[in-house]
């Protein structure tokens, strides 16, 4: 060290070894020490490296010097120095300058060191931080990347809601006009009864796959909010169980529900939890041929409601698992055309703005599966 570092009566010593312990013989590494005026009074080469600096060309500046402008402004160095003085230590994260003006962002801290003596005065701050630069360029890189991939997920979803808003009024004429042909033609012409079926099955069916659509896109925009309330589980699963059976004509089906005696009550939306357990429950019914059983199962397990809805049907691939609850993936029986996949995709969705999480399991084809909702307790 100079003649402008820590008086002799100070133990040089345990600095030294203070400042090996944070490896300041390192190029990447910054080391500083800083006296009460604010002024730099020793630095190691890595320092000098960073900040563009001559051997010894930075002590005795200000340590503002190698702060920006508006930070400066602010009272930034000042204050980092009063935090660490209150606190020990004060965090040090963002962009600093170097001798000839370029900008560098640094990531280190800033230690009261004491003083141990009244003649230590000269040294009662050491300041560390390493130039990380290109790992912030990485991450802002990142950051817009994803919001240019929110910003188009938000734009897709938004042409779908208006897709399929306005695919709602061509089909319901078409199901008007078929209804009307059978009233009008009964029994008079042969042969219609099956053709005019097949229209209103089909229109059905676009009506449902069009409403899953704007469910989907409703839940998905950033306005949507949940409508919590103090709700059952029992009654909430048992009217989702009755639902669901309505929904695939097997009212007569046994679908088990088993839950303890003990009142679950949960702080959910209602409406949008029972579309969770109607469609699992539902998926249970339609892939699960006869004499398949379907269990609906609710229990406690610490801060959390569990709901399993488990069945004997056709089961699940294992490498279909991990991609079954994103949009317009294929249903689980490569024949059926009985949906986009965006039920399970609601599910996620509706399932994960609760707080909890859902998981789908299954130990391969013709094995059954089971759906696991995890929901946080009131």
């Amino acid at each position: 060290m100079n003649d402008q570092t820590c008086p002799p009566a100070v133990d040089e010593q345990v600095i030294k070894e203070m400042l090996w312990a944070f490896a300041v013989r390192s190029p990447e590494h910054a080391a500083l020490l800083i006296g009460t005026d604010g002024r730099i009074t020793w630095t190691n080469a890595g320092a000098e490296v960073i900040l563009g600096a001559q051997p010894g060309g930075l002590v005795g500046l200000d340590l503002a010097r190698i702060f920006t402008a508006r930070d400066v402004e602010a009272g930034i160095p000042d204050h980092e120095r009063v935090e660490a003085r209150a606190r020990g230590t004060s965090s040090d994260d963002r962009w600093l300058a170097r001798l000839d003006g370029s900008r560098f962002w640094a990531s280190g801290v800033t230690v009261y060191l004491g003083p141990f003596t009244a003649e230590m005065d000269c040294c009662a701050f050491l300041k560390l931080f390493r130039d990380l630069t290109e790992v912030k360029m990485q991450m802002e890189s990142s950051r817009k990347r994803c919001r240019a991939a929110t910003e188009a997920s938000e734009n897709k979803s938004a042409a779908i809601a208006l897709l399929a808003h306005e695919l709602r009024n061509p089909l319901s004429g078409i199901s008007l006009a078929a209804g009307m042909l059978q009233r009008r033609i009964g029994d008079q012409v042969p042969n219609t009864d099956e053709p005019l079926l097949v229209i209103e099955r089909n229109v059905n069916l676009a009506v449902r796959l069009i409403e899953d659509l704007m469910q989907h896109s409703k839940v998905a925009s950033d306005g949507f909010q949940l409508q919590k309330s103090r709700t059952s589980l029992r009654d909430l699963l048992e009217s989702s169980v009755r639902i669901a059976q309505r929904q695939m004509q097997q009212e007569t089906r046994l679908v088990r529900v088993l839950l303890p005696q003990h009142e679950i009550v949960l702080d959910v939306d209602r409406m949008r939890a029972q579309q969770v357990f109607v469609n699992l429950i539902a998926n249970a019914l339609r892939y699960t041929p006869l004499p398949g059983r379907i269990w609906v199962s609710g229990t406690l397990e610490g801060a959390e409601a569990i709901v399993r809805v488990a069945d004997e049907g056709i089961g699940i691939a294992p490498d279909r698992l991990e991609r079954l609850f994103e949009m317009f993936t294929l249903p689980r029986m490569d024949s059926s055309k009985l949906g986009l996949g965006l039920g399970l995709a609601l599910v996620k969705k509706i399932v994960e703005l609760h707080g909890g999480s859902v998981q789908a399991r299954s130990e391969g084809p013709g094995k059954g599966s089971q759906f696991v909702v995890r929901l946080p307790m009131r």
